[in-house]
Formats: C-alpha cells, structure tokens, sequence
C-alpha cells in the first residue's frame, strides 16, 4: 500500500509540474469553462412551490396534477375580513370595491369568491334560481338583516365564506393551474393533445404557473389589500400561495446572507493562519470559481433553486477551502525551509494529494447519498454538493499551482511563527492525555454514545413550513387568525371514482359520501386535525333539492326519489352557473370531496390522510355500480402532498444515513488498507452524529428538510480528519514502532491543518444561525458543533483507540509461545 501512494504520489507531482509548465493555457481554460457556465446564471430560478419537493414522476405528484387539470388548484389565497358592523351599507360597499379591485388587478386570477358573487340558490314556485348573493348592496336596514340571517342560515357559507360568530368573511382567490398568458383564449374548451402524446409535437404541454407567476400573483393582492386596509375594515392574507410567497422571500435573504458571512468568516481564518495576501485572495478566488460552474451547470440542466439548495452557495464555499489550506500550508512550510517556489508547490501535492483526493472521494460520497432521495431538492443538493466538491478539487489541481506559481512567494517573517507555540503544546498535551488516560476516554465516549442513542430514538420529524418563519410574521399571524375564525386554510381532497358515467346519479352513493363527510366531521370535532369544513356534490344537490321545495330547509337533503337526482343536476346546468365545474367532471363519474383543516405540521396529516382513506376505501373499494368498473378512491391536494413529502423525507434520511455509512465505511478499509483499522476509523465518524441526533432527540429538535441533512454531511466531512490521522499514524507506527512518537507527529502535522479545516467548516456551518429562518438556525448550530464534535473525536478518541489496539496486539504476541 505504502508503494502503491508512492506510485500515486509521484504521478501527481509529473501532473502539477506540467500545470506549473502550462499555467497560462491553464488559467485561460478555468476562467473560460467557469464563464461559458457562469453566463447561465441569468437564467437561475427559485422554486417555493410544494410540488417541487417531489420528483416529477412522483405517482402522487400525478395524482395531484391531474386533480388540477380537471378540477383546478386547490390552495386558495384567502383574505379574511374583520368588521363590527359587517352587515352594514358602508362595509358591504367596501367589501364590494375590494372584490371588484381584485378582479382588475390580480394577474393569474382563475376565479374570486366572496359574499359579492357566492352562489345563491333558491326557488321560486317551480323555478330554480341560480344568482349572486348581492347583485347590489341592500339600502334599507330589513333587508340588511334579512341578509344577515340568510347568510348565516346557509350551511355552504359558514366556515367557508363566514365565520360562526358572522364578525368575519373571506374573500377566497384561485389562481390559475397554467401559467404564461392569462387564460381566457376562445378554444381554452377544447382539449388539446398533450405533448406525451402527440407524436408531431405540434401542441407542446402547457407549464404549470410559476413560481414567479405566483410571486406576481401574491404581490398584486398584497397592493390591493393594501389600498382598502383600514382600522374599521381590517384584511388579514393566508393561504398556501401566501406561505410559499414569503418562505421564498426569506429564502432568498438568508441565502445572500450566508454567502457574505460565508466570505467574511472565510477570509478572516485564511487570514489568521496564513497573514499573507496570496493565502486569503487564492483560497477565495478558487471556491468563488467552483461556486459559479456548480450553480452554472445546475441552471444549465434547468435546476431551480428550493429550500434545502439555498445552503449549496455557503457549503461549497466552506468545504472547498479546505483543500487549498492544506496545499498552501504546506507549500509556505517548504518555501520557509528554502526550496524553491515551483518545487515547494510540486511537494506539497505530492505530500497532500492523496489525502487531498481521498477527502473529497469520501465527502462527494457522503453528500451523493441523497441523490437517490424522494424528496426533489435533498436529491438536488446531493447530487451539485458532491460536484461542486469535485470541481473544487479539479481547481485545486490546476487553478491553484498555476496561479500559485505566478506570485512572488517569501519565506514567513520569523516572529510571526512563534504564536504557533501555544497550538502545538495544545497538541502535544492532547496527544499525551489520550494516551495515558485512553480508558477514561472510551468509558467517556461510551458513556456519550449511550446517551445519544437514548435520544435519537426520541427524534421526531416535522415539516411545518410556516413554522420555518419569524414568529411575528404578519402571514404567521393571519393564518392562526384564519385557522381559529375559519376553521382551517389547507385542504384534504378526495376524488371517488364511480367506476361510470353518470355513476353520481346513483342515490346510495351519494347517501354514503354525505354519511361519511358527516361522520369525519364529528369525529374529528375534537382532534389535533379538526375538520372545520367538508364539500362536494352533495353539498350543492340539497341546496338545490332545499330551493325546489319552497326553500323549507326540510328539505336541505338528498332527494330520496332517485329519479330526482338528474333532473335537479340539468335543472341547476341550465340556469348558466358552474360551480358544479368544480364537483364533478361533465361525465358525472368523478366526484370530489372537500376537507378543510387547519394549517399543522405534515407529520400530523399522516394519520388523518390515512384514516381518511381507508373509510373511503372501505366504503367504496369494493363496490361496483352496473355496467361499470370497481370504484376506486384516491387522496391528493395540498394537504396530501405534505404529507407525502415528510413522509418521503423519512425514507429519504434512512436511506441516505445507510448508504452514507456502508459507502463510507468501505472506502476507509480501501484506503487504509486494513480491515480491523478501517472498521475502527469508523468509531470517531460515528461518535458526533449520534450525540448530536441524541441532543435532538432530547432537545426536542425535530428532523425537518433541512436538520436531516445532518448527519450525512457530517460523516462525509468527520472522515476526512480520520483519513489524515489513521493514514499519517500508521505511516509514523511503521517508521518508529513507538505509539506516543506516532500519535504526537501525527498530530504536530495532521493535527494542525485538521484543527485549521474544521475551525472554518465549523464557523460556516455556523454562519446559518443568523438566517431569519430558523429551520436554518438549528442546521448551522448542529452541524457546526458536530464537526467540533468530530475534530475533538480525532484528536482524542481515535489516539485511545489506537492504543487500545496496539496494546491488546503486544500483550497477545507476548502470551503466544515462541
């Protein structure tokens, strides 16, 4: 093994003394790959929306955008307004001006419901009337109180439109599925053949609404709403569209804001360990570089921006430097003992490269783990983590030595070496005490490690994007007030396939899917996950069923002559309404049920979606109307891609955690080239993941998209000091026979550059707890003491296992016969 890094060691010294030979043609080919890639970044997209935490071939993300396609979006822009004096001329006139503002001024607007446009139902003798609720604003105060009670009498309205106690209403805004050109064209009717399969290409899929779209859309509603806001007509805004609006807002502040204290702590530790100009300006220059070709090349393969890739900039600006620490610590150290520039930079790689190499094999594998994640965007920042890791190491190989190679390098004023005293009798007293007390150090860590494993059993995951944002928030603050006053903002939807056409004239299914949303909603009265609200067809049948029959609400049910029930659906189709657009398709076979809870953390929603549907499929899933197909039901809207997402999250993080550690944990035996040693290295890699998932656990930190990375990232940057230790000490063992020799050197050499390189990731990662989200926060607290966790791990724990090992090895050769 020994000969085969020599080999490996001289092959990379002939590479860096040709680069040092080509260094201009090499400069040229670095700053013109990374500009042809950096010219992408005009093109860079963020991506808030919650679809796009799942993979395009997601089967529930495709649930769900065929559910829009049929049936529209189902996050709704809510605007709840409060007024004492809600039924009043003067209020109702501003309410009036409101919608009529929105109307005009919303860009994207599919639909817009109020107390000004809700459906009225009623009958008048033998006719079925189908009107807005104000058509104009009542002037005598009778009807204003007639209004009032007909408002509060109507079933549909209450928690929907208004509130129980009638002091709020909502104004409810759907945005459009599609996104481009408002819709509205004179053949938007018509279905046209999608792009999957139309073989010509000549009608090419229409993109859903953007992100930006939805931005604009959001941003437009804000400046309505603030044109009518007023101490006696207060407006409060909430919804998803609203959520995702603002988490992008801060996505974005926080992401600008590590990259700037990114640089700073950066540039500040280059500057401590190095005081030299060409040791700050070269690091910075390189992760600058690797920074724009990684997120160039991710614009270019059309990868937008989400929540857990907005950590991508500051992460390779972190571990990208580290690389270059070594490279330059060690070049200045041959430059002070008088070699000359060019051989003092081609020995240092070759003392480093391997190691150098090794480090970012192990951290490219360590991030790669989740590029095979359900969850979209931790895939995304696996996959450009661990080639940005990459590019950085090609720059360190080629960008670097040339541009090294072109200033004028002087040897160190002497007086600025000696502050370097107190550091290495800082190692040497480290190395002495995890030898002589290396059993007080494993019972410690055993005792740690125990405690940890106590704790991660208690870790929870979550996913709570609102949960994310300042608790003072005004979106924070509006969708409590529409949660407690409107019974809820988000939305489980149903959608039962009669297995027919014409399958919902069929009386007793519609008799069961009113049974079951009444039972759900007294089930759930008092439940985490209370449903405040429930819909669908047979919502709107006994409305109209109620106004054929005098408007007695006697009536306000499921006619019970089957007959009835197409004939009412034709007569409420002929009146020019279409709401019932939004219940059913124009076959009549699929209907949609409408659950409304309020905001909570997705790890609640598993057990209600899955409750939920299995009464749906117990009551429907064996049924099979004549002439039809099995009925089949199926959950989908927002409510069922969060919980989707945390629960692809769960099985994201288990499987990235494995094969972290499998991957890992082979290539440390392959590259020391021992069994027994490379399973043993794994002992301190391990140590600080689990007393920092332990903390969580006992903390009450839960795992979210963001706190699940943790882990992963720290194995793969915990084993680079483990491969610089295990590797130097077995080399030194080998030369001396002598552990405390070995373990000291190793730690006056290694040592030093690894308390260097875990420093600034350390500071880095700690950087994020100045984010205003604080899902950010908790990530740069745990990881970064994780990583100090690893670092005092390497310099204690892995010199008490070595000396457990050789010890047990002497006493084992000194009890066998000769």
């Amino acid at each position: 093994m020994v000969g085969q890094y020599g080999r490996t060691s001289r092959y990379l010294e002939v590479f860096v003394t040709a680069v040092l030979r080509f260094r201009i043609p090499v400069l040229i080919g670095v700053f013109l790959c990374t500009a042809l890639l950096g010219w992408q970044l005009q093109y860079l997209k963020f991506d808030t929306s919650n679809e796009g935490f799942l993979h395009e071939d997601d089967p529930y993300l495709k649930t769900y955008n065929h559910f829009r396609e049929e049936f529209g979006r189902d996050d709704f822009l809510v605007l709840a307004i409060y007024s004492e004096t809600l039924y009043s001329i003067e209020t109702l006139d501003k309410l009036r001006a409101l919608h009529e503002d929105l109307l005009d001024s919303v860009p994207f607007l599919e639909d817009i419901t109020s107390l000004i446009n809700v459906r009225d139902v009623r009958g008048e003798g033998d006719t079925l009337l189908v009107d807005d609720l104000l058509p104009r604003t009542p002037t005598r105060s009778g009807e204003l109180a007639e209004l009032r009670e007909r408002v509060l009498g109507n079933p549909l309205y209450i928690n929907n439109l208004v509130s129980e106690d009638g002091n709020y209403t909502a104004i409810l805004l759907q945005s459009q599925v599609y996104g481009g050109e408002p819709e509205g064209d004179l053949f938007s009717g018509f279905d046209e053949p999608s792009a999957e399969n139309n073989d010509g290409g000549d009608f090419p899929e229409q993109a859903y609404l953007s992100d930006l779209e939805n931005d604009l859309f959001v941003e437009a509603v804000h400046e309505v709403v603030a044109r009518h806001q007023d101490p006696f007509f207060q407006i409060s805004a909430a919804g998803p569209p609203v959520n995702l609006h603002a988490i992008k807002y801060y996505m974005q502040k926080d992401a600008f804001t590590f990259m700037k204290l990114a640089l700073l702590v950066i540039g500040g530790c280059l500057f401590l360990m190095f005081r030299r100009t060409s040791g700050v300006i070269l690091p910075l220059m390189l992760v600058g570089l690797s920074l724009i070709s990684t997120v160039g090349l991710m614009t270019l393969l059309g990868i937008s921006f989400k929540l857990p890739t907005t950590m991508l900039p500051s992460f390779i600006l972190t571990v990208g430097v580290g690389a270059s620490i070594h490279v330059l610590s060690l070049t200045y150290q041959n430059i002070r003992h008088g070699k000359a520039r060019h051989d003092a930079i081609v020995a240092a790689y070759g003392h480093s490269g391997i190691a150098l190499m090794m480090t970012s094999l192990t951290t490219s594998a360590g991030l790669a783990s989740f590029s095979m994640a359900k969850v979209a965007p931790i895939a995304d920042l696996g996959i450009f983590s661990a080639i940005g890791v990459g590019i950085s190491l090609i720059y360190t190989f080629t960008f670097l030595p040339a541009a090294l190679s072109l200033l004028p390098l002087k040897p160190a004023v002497p007086e600025k070496l000696a502050d370097r005293g107190p550091i290495d009798r800082l190692l040497k007293a480290v190395a002495a005490f995890s030898i002589s007390h290396h059993l007080l150090v494993l019972t410690c860590a055993a005792v740690v490690v125990l405690l940890g494993l106590a704790g991660v059993s208690r870790v929870l995951f979550s996913h709570d994007g609102l949960e994310w944002l300042p608790e003072e928030l005004g979106v924070r603050q509006a969708t409590q007030l529409l949660d407690r006053e409107l019974k809820g903002t988000v939305v489980l939807e149903m959608v039962l396939d009669t297995g027919r056409e014409n399958g919902l004239y069929d009386r007793a299914t519609l008799l069961d899917i009113e049974r079951l949303m009444a039972e759900l909603v007294d089930d759930y009265a008092d439940h985490e996950v209370p449903i405040g609200k429930a819909l669908s067809i047979t919502t709107l049948l006994k409305e109209i069923h109620q106004a054929l029959h005098g408007n007695d609400p006697a009536f306000y049910k499921i006619p019970d002559n089957e007959k009835l029930i197409p004939q009412e659906f034709l007569l409420f189709t002929n009146t020019g309404s279409d709401d019932i657009d939004n219940l059913t398709d124009s076959q009549y076979r699929y209907a949609r049920v409408t659950l409304k809870v309020p905001w909570q953390d997705a790890l609640l929603y598993i057990p209600f979606i899955s409750d939920v549907t299995d009464r749906f499929s117990d009551t429907f899933g064996s049924r099979t109307l004549e002439g039809g197909e099995p009925m089949q039901v199926a959950a989908t809207g927002i409510m069922s891609l969060f919980g989707r997402i945390i629960h692809a999250a769960i099985y994201s993080a288990a499987q990235s955690y494995g094969i972290a550690l499998v991957v890992i944990t082979v290539m440390m035996i392959l590259l020391i080239g021992n069994l027994k040693l490379g399973l043993i290295s794994m002992i301190p890699n391990l140590t600080p993941i689990i007393t920092v998932l332990g903390l969580m656990g006992w903390l009450g930190i839960n795992l979210d998209m963001i706190t699940m990375l943790i882990a992963s990232i720290v194995i793969g940057l915990a084993v680079d000091d483990t491969i610089h230790f295990m590797y130097n000490f077995k080399r030194y063992y080998q030369q001396t026979g002598d552990l405390h020799v070995a373990v000291e050197n190793t730690l006056m050499t290694a040592g030093r550059a690894m308390l260097t390189t875990s420093v600034v990731l350390s500071l880095g990662f700690f950087i994020f707890m100045f984010a205003d989200m604080n899902i950010f926060f908790y990530f740069g607290l745990l990881t970064g003491s994780a990583v100090l966790l690893a670092l005092g791990a390497d310099l204690l724990l892995a010199p008490a296992l070595m000396t457990l090992v050789i010890n047990k090895e002497k006493k084992i050769q000194m009890s066998t016969p000769s």
